[in-house]
């Protein structure tokens, strides 16, 4: 970057030399007005060449556009077919999703829920006739997890 930069100036300063020694040699041969119709016609042709330079980058402008929209096309046709596809498939989701909703509610209502109320209703059966039958009063599971840890506790005990 440091070489182009001192490259430029360099050439800048040749430019300039090279202006002032022609606007020096305009003025002591009197030349003004040769040089104001040939830097004229260096303009003229500057502006026709730039002119071309434009219509073509046009040209390849509008042909750039055509090619974008003929490879879109293709492009915009697969989308939609995915979109259609991704549709499909987020509507069977939702209809696999209510038929396990559906499911899962009649197993509960027809079920869990009947066979809970049946295995509560065998245990509070089976703790009354313990009460009716001679087991004495109902002991809680706190006590009988209490009485089994002291159970434990002993035969710890006395098998050191």
């Amino acid at each position: 970057m440091q070489k182009a930069k001192r490259y430029l100036i360099v050439a800048g300063i040749g430019v300039l030399i090279l202006l002032i020694i022609g606007i020096v040699f305009a003025a002591i041969f009197n030349a003004w007005l040769d040089i104001l119709y040939v830097s004229l016609i260096v303009v003229a042709a500057f502006t026709l060449f730039v002119a071309a330079l434009q219509i073509y980058t046009i040209i390849m402008l509008i042909r750039t556009i055509s090619t974008v929209r003929d490879e879109l096309k293709p492009l915009l046709v697969s989308v939609q077919e995915t979109v259609g596809v991704v549709k499909d498939t987020a509507r069977s989701a939702g209809q696999t999703a209510t038929a396990i909703g559906t499911t899962a509610r009649f197993t509960n209502d027809f079920a869990i829920v009947p066979t809970v109320r049946t295995v509560s209703l065998l245990i509070a059966v089976q703790q009354v006739l313990r009460i009716f039958l001679g087991r004495g009063h109902a002991g809680s599971r706190a006590d009988q997890r209490r009485r089994q840890q002291m159970e434990a506790e002993a035969a710890a005990v006395g098998g050191e």
